[in-house]
């Protein structure tokens, strides 16, 4: 079982550099509403206006669309709008960023929306609310951050009225419309931002000098203009005109996905139907890594592990593997031509005492994570197995804010947040940092780290919107972006906190584990009996690295589906390395082979098609009639063959059949087998010795019995 060393504190406090997918916190259960049914119907937040309210707000409008997701008509349907009260402490925004915060606080009326939708029916309306004490509206008399709620209620044939779609949104509210008064003076809050560029992994293989192969064309697609990783460069780069938010950024990004975009501008391939058919994707990946190279030159980047490894399921097999995970800052550096921070690292998952030595391995010594008890403020020294590691905590209530699929698991499942809405993804974010920033009545310790989720998903306008908001709260002097670069370089706090031990659920099976470590150990083996060929200046690593980086891609937390996925990559580089091993092989004889005397050696060639020299060890099947000498390891060059003769011994005249095999001197086994046919006509020269040998001890032994039948013969005449 592997071990958990990232815990902190006095009691075991836990540093949780986990998923942002998941919560960082436990949301308290919810409270049962009775006549809430599962979903039904589809609510999607087209627009909402405005979206921060300042005094110069006078109506909320919200554009919904509404999609019958069921078998069956649905009529009688009405929305409204509901308010909770102003958060004041961490716990209560939780439940706002969980869905589970009291939502009865203001209420506008029931509007009547259709008489019927059927199923597959889409029905577009819009909900508004006067801010400005009207009949049917919220009082927002006070600056700070509400929750608020769309309630759709509907009646499904055959059944009562129920809540059939809901959406949680946060709403946050810098000054009272129609008010002067502003949320008030204060400190402005310092705000750093990890902005992740990573995507699934999608190779198939990548073999050296060969052409890659993608299982489908999705990269290119999230490539081009409006697509995930373009919107991500696009909206960044829209930051330029803010040199002081721009600074405070710090792109996060996955060696593996800059390694296949290079990859696919060379052109590439695409896995369909059994074969493989050319990519669309090349100019898209050429645009691309030209936009993002522009994007982070002279700005602050981090590696994420590489295909966003799970380094804790990795080292529980091969610690190497997981500080090879660690080991292509170079893979960036030398595609992007830009400088990383190559000592630092935000990792996926609760790391083990394993991950932990194989980062300090890998001279990573800053970590960025979610520590409880600090939404922010300077780093942390933690110590585990003689290893010090810095950690830079993030804020986890932006993170939540964030994250899709966040509801509590208590809530009625046909509530959804706005992170789960790409049209208003980042509201609760944004709201999250105006709360911490502003209305918190704990004050934050120091400076926010916003850390959204690595797979982030969001249109270009969106995370443009977030970012504009960011710059708009520091024009309102309730922010102050800080420099990324600066706080990643913030000295720890004097304390030092123990890490203690603990269990760590496994987020890989057993097998898959099982299939990687055994990979690993006969890659091992192979780079063993490889070296470099000095007319072909390749190294054994150059043909090894793809299937390694194979191994990293099974292992990773951002494959969907993930066992079957993390499988499937695992029997991808099992495929390419039978391939590999296939290269160096037996040619088979065309012919019986005619041994000229006893003792006639065995004529063996074999082909190395591996541009390194290759060490390989011969075996010859154990057959009646037939002693194989022994042969020595033999080397074979690049892209040549070896022709041996092995000695043998043929035991008696006739035919031998006799299976010859390679493999390394540590064990693995090259090619196939190859049977060759045998006929001799002699003995060999022991076999003859052994025959006259046996032959006197025959003369002999009779002589002597005739002798003594003679002599005894003799003595019965006397």
């Amino acid at each position: 079982m592997t071990r958990v060393s990232t815990a902190l504190g006095l009691t075991a406090l836990v540093i949780l550099v986990n998923a942002l997918f998941g919560s960082p916190f436990t949301a308290p259960a919810a409270a049962h509403q009775p006549g809430t049914q599962s979903s039904k119907l589809r609510l999607e937040v087209e627009s909402m206006q405005p979206r921060v309210v300042t005094e110069d707000a006078s109506e909320l409008a919200v554009d919904v669309k509404l999609t019958n997701t069921s078998q069956q008509a649905i009529t009688d349907i009405r929305a409204r709008l509901q308010l909770g009260q102003a958060q004041h402490t961490a716990d209560e925004f939780r439940q706002a960023l969980t869905a589970t915060a009291p939502m009865d606080y203001q209420l506008t009326r029931f509007r009547r929306l259709t008489e019927r939708l059927e199923p597959g029916q889409s029905f577009r309306f819009s909900v508004r609310a006067d801010l400005r004490n009207g009949d049917d509206g919220f009082r927002l008399t006070d600056p700070g951050v509400y929750p608020m709620l769309i309630n759709v209620n509907g009646s499904p044939e055959f059944g009562a009225v129920a809540r059939l779609a809901a959406m949680h949104l946060a709403l946050p509210v810098l000054s009272a419309p129609g008010s002067d008064e502003g949320s008030g003076g204060g400190d402005r809050t310092p705000v750093s931002i990890l902005w992740p560029i990573a995507s699934q992994p999608r190779v198939v293989s990548a073999p050296f000098d060969g052409t890659l192969v993608l299982a489908d064309d999705g990269l290119a697609e999230e490539m081009r203009p409006g697509g995930r990783l373009d919107a991500l460069v696009a909206a960044a780069e829209s930051a330029r005109g803010n040199s002081a938010l721009l600074s405070s950024m710090c792109f996060a990004i996955d060696p593996e996905l800059v390694s296949t975009a290079v990859g696919m501008a060379r052109g590439y391939r695409v896995a369909s139907g059994g074969k493989t058919v050319a990519g669309s994707g090349k100019a898209d990946a050429q645009a691309w890594l030209k936009a993002l190279r522009t994007l982070v030159a002279d700005q602050c980047v981090l590696p994420l592990p590489f295909a966003r490894a799970d380094l804790s399921a990795l080292s529980s097999v091969s610690p190497s593997l997981a500080k090879y995970a660690l080991s292509h800052d170079d893979a960036l550096s030398d595609a992007l031509d830009v400088t990383v921070e190559r000592d630092t690292l935000w990792p996926q998952n609760k790391l083990s005492a394993g991950a932990l030595d194989a980062i300090s391995g890998a001279d990573k010594s800053v970590l960025i994570g979610s520590v409880p008890g600090r939404p922010g403020g300077a780093p942390v020294t933690v110590t585990s197995n003689e290893h010090s590691h810095r950690v830079v905590p993030y804020d986890p209530l932006v993170a939540l804010g964030l994250s899709p699929a966040s509801a509590s698991p208590e809530v009625a499942h046909n509530s959804t947040l706005a992170a789960d809405d790409r049209a208003v993804l980042a509201q609760n974010g944004v709201a999250a940092l105006v709360f911490r920033a502003r209305f918190e009545q704990t004050n934050v310790p120091g400076p926010l780290l916003v850390a959204p989720p690595r797979g982030w998903s969001a249109p270009v306008a969106e995370l443009k919107w977030m970012l504009a908001q960011i710059g708009d709260l520091a024009d309102a002097d309730i922010v102050s972006p800080l420099p990324a670069r600066q706080l990643l370089r913030t000295p720890a706090e004097a304390e030092t906190r123990p890490a203690s031990d603990g269990p760590i659920t496994p987020s890989l099976s057993r097998k898959l584990t099982s299939t990687i470590s055994a990979t690993n150990r006969t890659l091992g083996d192979l780079n063993k009996a490889m070296t470099e060929a000095a007319t072909q200046q390749v190294t054994p690593a150059d043909v090894l690295t793809p299937l390694r980086n194979g191994l990293l891609r099974a292992a990773s937390t951002a494959l969907p589906g993930d066992q079957d996925a993390g499988a499937s990559a695992a029997a991808d580089v099992e495929r390419q390395l039978s391939r590999l091993v296939g290269d160096v092989t037996i040619r088979r004889p065309g012919r019986t082979i005619s041994l000229a005397s006893g003792s006639s050696p065995i004529p063996v060639s074999i082909q190395n098609d591996l541009p390194v020299d290759v060490t390989v060890h011969v075996t010859l099947s154990n057959t009646t009639g037939l002693r194989p000498g022994a042969v020595g390891d033999q080397k074979i060059a690049a892209n040549s063959s070896l022709n041996l003769r092995v000695p043998a011994e043929a035991l008696r005249a006739g035919r031998f059949t006799v299976d010859v095999s390679l493999s390394t001197p540590g064990g693995t086994v090259l090619g196939t087998p190859t049977r060759f046919r045998l006929a001799s006509t002699e003995y060999g020269v022991i076999t003859v010795i052994v025959t006259a040998t046996a032959g006197g001890a025959l003369l002999l032994l009779s002589g002597r019995r005739i002798y003594r039948r003679l002599r005894s013969n003799g003595a019965g005449r006397e």
